[in-house]
This record gives C-alpha cells, structure tokens and sequence, in this order.
C-alpha cells in the first residue's frame, strides 16, 4: 500500500508540472495535443475533446505536446495554434509555468501542513554504532541524539553528512544528548577502503516529535519562504557536489526517491506532505537549470530569439534538445540501476 501511495504521489508531482505548461498553454490559444504523466507506451488512455490524455509505464517523467514545438509537424504557417506563431512572452510564459505551479504547489502543501498540524518537530537518533570506528572509539552509543558539530546545531540527516564530509578528516566535536544530558566527543572521520567521502561509522534517522502550533500568519508566510529557502540549500548542495566535496554516490534518482516516499507514507501523512513539498522544489528548481531538454534550456533559446530579434533554426533546437534528453535519460537509468544495486546489493 505504501509503495502505491509513493507512486501516486509521484504522478501527482508530475501532473502539476505538466498541467502548469498546459493551462497556461491554453490560455495563450496554443493547442495542446497530448498530456502524458510518465514516459513509454501508454497504460491508460483517454481523448478529451481537444487533448488526448495517458498514463505512461515508465514513471521517470512526463511531457505536454504542444503544436507546432515538434520542427517535423506539418503545419500551416498561420496556424494559430501553433507554439511558433505565439509572441516570446507567451512562449516564456508557457515554459515557465511548469516549474512556477511547482513552487505554488509546495507553498500549499507546506501551508496545509502548518495550519493544520504545526511545526515538525524531529530529533536525529543513532541507531548503529559500528564496532572499531571512529564514532565508537569516541564514544557514542545506540540511541544517542545528535546535537551539533562544532558548535552548529544539527537538524537534518543531510546537515550531519555535509558536516562530516566537510570536516576533511580533522578532528570535530560532535555534541550529543544521553540521558537528557549533553555529551561532547573528539571524533575524526576517517575515509574507508573504497570509499571517496569521510565518515565515522555511525547508522542514524529522524525521528518525529510531533509538531508545534504556530499563528496562521506565521504558517502562511513561512510556507510562502519554504520553496525559496529550499533552493538555497539545493544549490548549496549542488556547488558542493561539483566542487568535488560532497560524494556522487549520494546522489538518489527516481528509485530513491520512491523508496523515501514509501517511508514517509510509513510514518505518518503530515511527513509525506512535507516530503512531497520537497520534490516539487526540486522538481521545479531542476527544471529551470539551463540545460537541454529541461525548461531552463528552453528558456535559454527563447531568451536567444528575443535578443537576436528572429527565430533560433527549431530544428537545430529540436537536435539540441533531443541530445539532451537522450543524455539525460541514460543518466537516470544509471542512477537507478546504482539504487537497485544499493537496495539488493
């Protein structure tokens, strides 16, 4: 059941992506002929009276076809319809709506969630400690609550694994709670054989407290801060990434993120609406990276017609694009098949 609502999930993060291009689309005049939540061959279909609409097998996306965005379309030149005889403001607009409706959309979800439960609140609990390690060597138990590295409070599993990966190997205090009192402990992180990134031998999670009233005023305007203030840290993440100071093997794809979905369900509503929130800030703030294929590669060729004042060759576009996708795909099945080998390996 859970995996079913993790997937559910996922379309759902899907269609209010796709329906963003599609709405706004439509309010240009543009006709849409095709709505699809996941790729491949479809599993359901059905035919609207403008639109056909299906559910694809391969749950790694979704697209919107547009006249007149596919070079090889046969069209009439004053199709009004068409994607390419609309002004660059409703071309941009259009782009732009997918990964906009996402931020939308995790602001509402994060409103519901402090409106109607309050503030989450969690601690982080050592559930492993591994034998001749150094966190063991330390001194830290099972059952120890993380509080801080070198003196900055620790709230997130990914501000633990950022702290230890950027220690560079030298000794770091690292506070934790036992016994309702605060235990300090030198701990050096060590980089294991086979390894790229420095650890010290710990197993850990977040475990739900429960939440904290807050005033509505309070809940709105944080939930209106939480997609922005997500991406700064995404961002952050990604210059460490490609600095070289955060591990790749971090990096989760689409099976990952099914799997932390199903245990967000596993544990209870609020935590999956906060999780889903989540993926549709990096849904949509991954989507307007300047890259093919993506929403920011496409606005990048829009911005390029504008300033040239006449139309980019689409089918060097189309090329481009294709590539793009094509790269971007085979990325994502080796990032999945790098979670099943973690999973089952």
């Amino acid at each position: 059941m859970s995996y079913l609502l993790a997937f559910i999930g996922l379309g759902v993060l899907i269609l209010v992506h796709e329906a963003g291009h599609m709405l706004v689309a439509r309010a240009f005049g543009m006709r849409v002929d095709k709505f699809s939540i996941f790729f491949g061959p479809a599993l359901l279909r059905w035919r609207g009276r403008k639109t056909t609409y299906q559910l694809g097998v391969i749950p790694l996306g979704g697209y919107v076809q547009i006249a007149g965005m596919n070079p090889n379309e046969e069209l009439p030149d004053d199709d009004v319809g068409s994607y390419q005889n609309k002004s660059r403001f409703a071309q941009f607009s259009t782009v732009f709506a997918g990964p906009a409706v996402n931020y939308v959309f995790a602001m509402c979800l994060m409103a519901l969630v402090l409106i109607a439960w309050g503030v989450p609140q969690w601690q982080l609990v050592v559930s492993k400690v591994h034998a001749g390690r150094p966190a063991a060597t330390a001194g830290m138990k099972k059952g120890d609550q993380l509080h801080s590295i070198d003196g900055r409070r620790v709230r997130t599993i990914e501000q633990v694994g950022a702290a230890i990966m950027a220690s560079g190997g030298k000794q770091q205090t690292i506070v934790v709670v036992r016994g309702g009192k605060h235990h300090a402990l030198k701990v050096k992180p060590e980089i294991r054989q086979g390894s790229d990134k420095h650890t010290i031998g710990i197993s850990y999670g977040g475990t739900s407290l429960g939440f904290t009233d807050v005033p509505i005023g309070t809940a709105l305007w944080a939930s209106i801060r939480y997609p922005f203030a997500k991406s700064g840290e995404i961002l952050t993440g990604l210059g460490r990434l490609f600095s070289g100071k955060t591990s790749t093997k971090n990096v989760g794809g689409p099976v990952e993120i099914v799997r932390q979905l199903k245990h967000s369900f596993e544990t209870n509503l609020p935590t999956a609406l906060v999780f889903l929130a989540m993926l549709n800030v990096y849904l949509g703030l991954f989507n307007l990276l300047p890259l093919p294929a993506l929403d920011g590669g496409r606005i990048v060729f829009i911005t390029l017609a504008a300033i040239r004042r006449r139309p980019i060759n689409q089918r060097v576009e189309n090329m481009v694009h294709t590539v793009g996708f094509l790269l971007m795909l085979g990325l994502l099945v080796l990032i999945s098949y790098r979670d099943l080998a973690r999973i089952f390996g």
